[in-house]
Parts: structure tokens; C-alpha cells; sequence
């Protein structure tokens, strides 16, 4: 039994598609804490962890923390990126993600940012991600042509932004987005209306205090000095009268429309006043603004039951895609928002059969990662 056991190992892992069917099946455990056995680590060593620090473009110095499977041989990688108020970099279900990752076979980078706590979205860190990308060309554990780009949240987005930056993004082999946004104008509608759409039908959402927080700080800060003065007071005291409204500007305005639970179409009108820096802003920091600069092969994973991100987002990025007549691997679950916790929240459990699907789903959309990282 145990030649048998042997033989089909060698014959499995022999293919391309073999490596990534094993690699993938022995993944999975490592992330989903309702799985207690770990096969992935009785097969494999330990990788190297590394606090280290890369360039950027402007000649600073960035930190990052680089997982490096055990030996000398040069493997595939990624830059994973956590986007705005990351966990701590230890904490433990970042840890087994890299960790894992870096088993099976791929050199793993993750930028911690000096601006990733200061609760925005920040140009210049998409910038620090093509440079970390750049990093990992002139490491020699990593194999040209074999890097990827990833992340959670804003820092998916973020990540897809940067593959598409025209000094790497036809060496980016693919980018993997968790339950990022695709447009930052329509992000900002849903979370203001507190309504999930897409072109047929809506849905009431409440997203997530982090997420309005977040939104709220942007367009406040981009609006003009003396309307920010206006727009901070009325966020404090919480009300606001008709001079206040006619003192604003006529993107003032728009702003205080967008932060005082408009509808659908009233948050859509408000997107069209704001002022032009912030417009250009939120163009700057959508992967749809250039989709067409993205060479990358695209992986989407999103939650169905998201409150920081909703999932029509990840659903209009599949879309546009597919519409340029590419390929997409899009995946959208039920099972992270407790099985993992990516974002932690009172989400129910799943029973067994549920949790089997869910488990499924994650396999092969990690197989299509493992398969386009050989």
C-alpha cells in the first residue's frame, strides 16, 4: 500500500496540473481553523521568516515582512498587501496564510506601511507596491516571470492598481483580489446609501463602521478648506442648518449629501459635484480607472456577506474583464466571514455540508492560483 501511495504521489505531482491539485489540497487546511489536522506541515519544513527593508521609488525606506520556503531553490511569488488599519503582523491568521503559502512552494512579501493606521487610503503606497514588486525581480529565491500581486480589502484594490502601473504590469503573472472594490465612486454610493446594486437590483447593506469611517474621512479631506470647516463641525454636533448648507460650496454640498444617508440616485448625483481633486483622487485609486492597462491573469474571491466591501463590486471587476473578452476566476462565498475571520463580525456558523461547499470552492479557486503560480 504504501509503494501504491508512493507511485501516485510521483505520478500526481509530476504535471503542472498534478503539483497545483496537491499543493491546493494541503493549503486548505492551513487556513480554515475548523480543520484541525495541518497535513501541509508534516510534508514540508518550516519557512523562513524575514523582517526586511526595500527602496521605494522616492528612496525611503519600507518594511515588510518575506516568508521563504526552506532551501535555496528559487520559487514563484507574491506581494500580498493588507490595505487600510491592517491586523498586527503577527497576528495569527496572517501568519498561517503566509505561512502556508510559503509551504507550498511561494516566496511571500507583505508591506507593512507607515500610513496603512492612519485610516486612508494613501496614492503614494501603491506607488511602495510596484516597488516591492521590483524587490522580489532582484531577489534570487524568486523565479522571473512567476510573481503575482494580491490582497484584503483596500489593499486588493490597492494591489490591482499598482499591477497595472505600465513600469511592471506586463511582467505581473496574476493578481489575486479578496473582497476589494473595483470603482471607488460606486463604493462610495453603496456605503452612502447604505444599499448594495448592481445593474438590475439593490439591496439594503450596512457596511461596516470601518468602512463609512473610512469614506467619510476621504471626501471630507478632499473638499475645500472652508467647507471642511463646515462639514467637521456638523460631524461633530451631528446637525447641520440651511446656512450651513448655503455657506457650502457647491461641492460642499455634495459631500454633506453623501454623509447625511442619501438614496441610490441622490449619492450617484452628489459623485458627479465633488470637487476635481477628489475626482481625481477616486480615479486614481480604482482598478477600473485603467482596467485596460491590467495584463495580469485576474483571480476575484469575495464574501456574499460582507460589510466593509460589498460583493457587486468584485462582480462588476469579473464583468469588465470577461467584457474585454478575457478569462476571470471568480469565486464568491459564504464561509469567510467566520471560518476565517478575514473580517472579523458575528456572522453564523456553518453546518458540516455547507462548510464542504465552501471548503470546495476555495479549493479550486486556489488550484487556479497554484496552477498560473508554476
Amino acid at each position: 500500500m504504501g509503494l501504491f501511495m508512493v507511485t501516485i504521489l510521483l505520478l500526481t505531482t509530476s504535471t503542472l496540473q498534478g503539483r497545483a491539485f496537491v499543493k491546493s489540497a494541503l493549503f486548505i487546511p492551513q487556513v480554515l481553523p475548523d480543520i484541525p489536522v495541518r497535513p501541509l506541515e508534516y510534508v514540508t519544513k518550516p519557512p523562513i521568516r524575514e523582517k526586511i527593508t526595500f527602496t521605494t521609488l522616492d528612496a525611503d525606506k519600507a518594511s515588510a515582512d518575506l516568508y521563504l520556503p526552506k532551501g535555496e531553490n528559487s520559487h514563484p511569488a507574491v506581494v500580498f498587501f493588507m490595505g487600510v488599519v491592517p491586523p498586527d503582523r503577527d497576528e495569527s491568521r496572517i501568519v498561517a496564510l503566509a505561512e502556508g503559502l510559503a509551504r507550498t512552494g511561494m516566496v511571500v512579501m507583505i508591506p507593512w506601511l507607515e500610513t496603512q493606521h492612519q485610516n486612508r487610503i494613501v496614492e503614494k503606497d501603491i506607488e511602495s507596491l510596484v516597488d516591492a514588486f521590483i524587490y522580489l525581480e532582484n531577489h534570487p529565491r524568486v523565479k522571473l516571470g512567476k510573481i503575482g500581486m494580491g490582497g484584503i480589502c483596500t489593499g486588493a484594490s490597492m494591489s490591482i492598481v499598482a499591477s497595472q502601473d505600465l513600469r511592471i504590469n506586463d511582467r505581473v503573472s496574476f493578481v489575486n483580489s479578496f473582497a476589494g472594490y473595483y470603482d471607488a465612486a460606486d463604493f462610495i454610493v453603496a456605503t452612502a446609501a447604505k444599499t448594495r446594486f448592481d445593474e438590475v437590483s439593490s439591496t439594503r447593506w450596512n457596511p461596516d463602521s470601518l468602512t463609512q469611517n473610512l469614506i467619510t474621512t476621504h471626501i471630507v479631506d478632499g473638499a475645500f478648506d472652508k467647507d471642511q470647516v463646515i462639514l467637521n463641525r456638523i460631524i461633530k454636533t451631528g446637525e447641520w442648518t440651511q446656512q450651513d448648507s448655503d455657506d457650502l460650496s457647491s461641492s460642499g454640498r455634495a459631500v454633506l449629501t453623501l454623509i447625511s444617508g442619501p438614496n441610490v440616485d441622490a449619492a450617484r448625483e452628489a459623485i458627479t459635484s465633488l470637487n476635481s481633486r477628489t475626482t481625481q483622487f477616486l480615479e486614481n485609486i480604482s482598478p477600473s480607472t485603467n482596467i485596460g492597462n491590467l495584463k495580469a491573469e485576474v483571480l476575484l474571491m469575495h464574501d456574499s456577506s460582507d460589510k466593509l466591501v460589498p460583493p457587486e463590486e468584485s462582480r462588476r471587476f469579473a464583468k469588465a474583464i470577461e467584457s474585454n473578452g478575457r478569462r476571470v476566476y471568480h469565486t464568491e462565498f459564504s464561509l469567510f466571514q467566520r471560518a476565517v475571520q478575514v473580517h472579523m463580525d458575528d456572522a453564523k456558523g456553518l453546518n458540516t455540508l455547507d462548510f464542504l461547499k465552501q471548503a470546495g470552492k476555495l479549493y479550486i479557486h486556489m488550484y487556479n492560483v497554484m496552477r498560473l503560480s508554476e
